[in-house]
Formats: C-alpha cells, structure tokens, sequence
C-alpha cells in the first residue's frame, strides 16, 4: 500500500510555541561550467580555436594560465538551455543551489566572477551558492540525498558514492530529456512511498 509523501515534519518543543518545518525535499544543485554555463565555447574563443581539444598540451596550460586573475568567468554566455533547465528545475523542487568548482590556482577570484555571472544571468537566482572542488561533500547537506546535475563523471561518481543522486548532463552533448526523465522517476518514487 502507498503511504502519502509529506513534503515536511512537523515539530515542536515541550511548550508548544513553535512549530518548526523541516523540508525533506531533496536540494538539487547545479554545476555552472557545461551545465549552465558555455565553458567549452567560451574557453575555445578565447583560445581563438574550433575546438578546446585543439589546443596541445603546453597551449592548454598556457591559455589556461591567461585566465587567472582575469574576469573570464563573468564573461561566459549561457548554453543553449540554462533558463529551461532553471524553469525545469525549480518546477521539480521549488528551488536550486549552485555548486560550481573554482579554476586551480585562482580560486578567490573565480568564486568572485561566477557569482557576478550568476547574479547577472540566474532568474530565479538560486537559494545557496557553494563554490567548491570538494563536490561529494554535499550529497547528504543539510541531512538529505540531494541531487546534482553535472557534467564531470568524477563529481558524479563522488556524488553518488557519497548516497547523493547525480545525474550528467553536458549542455553541449545532451538533451533535458535526460534530467526529465529522472526527475519523473524520483516524482513516482515519492507518490509511491519510496524515499
């Protein structure tokens, strides 16, 4: 028999003043760079080739070396679908929190110019914003099985290892159909009683 999904708790202290709701709910965070953000396109602009994997390795580093200190995160143009996959999102969960890595070696100002790029280009703009290399960390925050969508296959791995659920996404290569599909299973999960 299917037991109805709560969308919250409720409990109170011994006094009965508050009531205090906690939410459930998984977070879903989102990954900037690929995801919601055309890293690849960008960064082979800047580089002024085709393709990122173009470039040998000693022009890699070097055009990776150029971007320090400089305000190439903020400058970055959306992919393709980042407004549908906010809209799609925030119709999953009511909310998202952005968890994005910083570029080694520059970690202040990165953190510093993907926050300018998330104000200037996030509607809604999301609950919380992590910038942080150390992913897996928050696939139980706040005490839940949270998701992220991603398109690194190591932050996926250490996301699921840490009892999160991943899904990967890269906006150059795939559809929403990906994420959509996922988001109606953990739907008919809830409905059926299954955490």
């Amino acid at each position: 028999m299917a037991t109805s999904h709560r969308p919250f708790k409720i409990f109170w202290n011994e006094n009965f003043k508050h009531i205090v709701f906690v939410n459930n709910d998984p977070i879903v965070f989102l990954d900037m760079d690929g995801v919601l953000a055309d890293f690849f396109g960008a960064f082979s602009n800047f580089a002024k080739v085709k393709h990122w994997k173009d470039l040998g390795p000693s022009e890699l580093m070097q055009t990776m070396d150029a971007i320090i200190g400089s305000d190439f995160f903020g400058t970055i143009p959306k992919t393709w679908c980042c407004d549908e996959l906010i809209s799609m999102v925030t119709g999953f969960s009511g909310s998202y929190s952005i968890l994005s890595s910083p570029l080694e070696g520059d970690e202040e100002n990165c953190a510093y110019w993907k926050k300018v790029w998330i104000q200037n280009n996030l509607n809604p703009g999301p609950s919380d914003i992590f910038i942080d290399r150390d992913k897996g960390k928050y696939a139980l925050y706040q005490n839940k099985s949270n998701i992220l969508i991603d398109d690194r296959p190591h932050n996926i791995k250490a996301w699921e290892n840490e009892g999160g659920i991943a899904i990967r996404f890269q906006a150059n290569q795939d559809q929403l159909g990906v994420i959509e599909e996922v988001f109606k299973s953990i739907k008919k999960n809830r409905l059926n009683g299954v955490n």
